[in-house]
């Protein structure tokens, strides 16, 4: 065997071996992205949830306290900051009356947190970042969350 079929040789065992290296790590990064991902949405989703809630409480404490003869609508403001983005990837949050909807598209992870607000809930889908959820008894008469 000549010394210039040795060297191919090698060469093309060790470029195989080095491609199945990169592509078993590869797969191994792309597992725990998607579980980071996944576990961070999870807290944002609860932390959204519980700022939804926390508002919902302040709604019907404040129209519980609203008396006949006062002429102020009930209005409540509740302020909070997320991370704009998870694990390096931009989110998108979609909030309804049943549920706290959180999800990237790459990797495509869809994450559901159900709230229990008791107040109608405009839906909407805002990126994460700054939000703020807002109500006023003389506007829409729901609970609204914005991007601040």
């Amino acid at each position: 065997m000549s010394v210039t079929v040795g060297y191919v040789l090698t060469l093309a065992i060790g470029a195989v071996l080095l491609s199945g290296v990169v592509i078993a790590v590869g797969g191994v990064v792309d597992a725990q992205t998607d579980r980071a991902v996944r576990g961070e949405l999870s807290v944002l989703g609860q932390t959204t949830a519980a700022n939804l809630e926390s508002a919902d409480r302040l709604v019907r404490a404040a129209e519980a306290d609203n008396r006949p003869d006062a002429s102020a609508d009930a209005t409540v403001s509740v302020a909070f900051d997320l991370p704009t983005r998870v694990a390096g990837i931009p989110y998108r949050i979609a909030v309804d009356d049943e549920s706290v909807v959180l999800h990237t598209d790459r990797p495509d992870v869809r994450v559901e947190v159900p709230h229990a607000v008791r107040s109608d809930v405009e839906a909407t889908s805002v990126r994460g970042g700054p939000l703020r959820v807002t109500y006023t008894s003389a506007g829409s008469g729901r609970l609204e969350v914005s991007e601040r």
